[in-house]
């Protein structure tokens, strides 16, 4: 039930994640919306095959010396400073229109697309903050108490799958409907965002004062 539990946590943070607007996200609709699908799920599958990447650093490279929890606590104030600049840039994105080409023949092409999304994504370093980020919701909610390396390499795993779950179902949606999405409906969509990212900063935030409070009380 646990190991269910995490794999549907990790499968969700890592298809939330993937739907603020970036490089991948800009990539992926100008193939979609040109008319090359495929060549969008291979940006898509070269972002995936980044942040895996960058998740297996942090999850078997990194997150063992966050173990102490004077460290911890940082790391939670940390954690919920970065969620809450990302609800201010995702509710400035819900005021904004984005302008795409979607013209240049070069989108065709599948193994540069794949290229294209591996770049875009592993010149995101941050993306190990997310990751850890992603651990340490697991364990506020109290899904993990300490993360075994098994149960790591199924968070990264479901992790990566949620977020290119995200990534191929803007691609066919795109490509489906073309140019008829409403504006409205992407606004919508980064203004509830917004408020979920301050959710999930609050839980990173309340973690910090109770591990500070625990130490004071020791």
């Amino acid at each position: 039930m646990t190991l269910m539990l995490l794999f549907l946590l990790a499968f969700t943070l890592g298809f939330v994640s993937a739907i603020p607007l970036g490089g991948s996200q800009v990539e992926v609709a100008r193939r979609a919306l040109g008319g090359h699908p495929w060549a969008a799920v291979a940006v898509a599958m070269g972002s995936a095959s980044s942040d895996v990447m960058y998740g297996c650093v942090a999850f078997f490279g990194i997150a063992p010396f966050l173990s102490r929890p004077g460290i911890m606590a940082w790391f939670y104030l940390a954690g919920g400073v970065v969620l809450l600049a990302l609800a201010c840039f995702s509710f400035r994105q819900s005021r904004t229109l984005h302008q795409l080409d979607v013209s240049h023949p070069m989108l065709r092409r599948k193994h540069l697309s794949y290229v294209v999304g591996f770049v875009l994504a592993v010149s995101n370093p941050q993306m190990i903050i997310t990751w850890l980020i992603g651990k340490g919701i697991a364990e506020q909610l109290g899904v993990v108490t300490v993360f075994t390396p098994g149960q790591s390499a199924m968070f990264v795993a479901a992790g990566g799958l949620g977020l290119m779950s995200y990534l191929v179902g803007l691609a066919f949606v795109l490509s489906r409907l073309k140019r008829f999405i409403p504006v409205s409906a992407l606004r919508r969509t980064y203004y509830w965002l917004g408020f979920i990212l301050i959710g999930l900063s609050s839980l990173f935030l309340l973690g910090c004062v109770r591990i500070w409070l625990a130490r004071q009380g020791g």
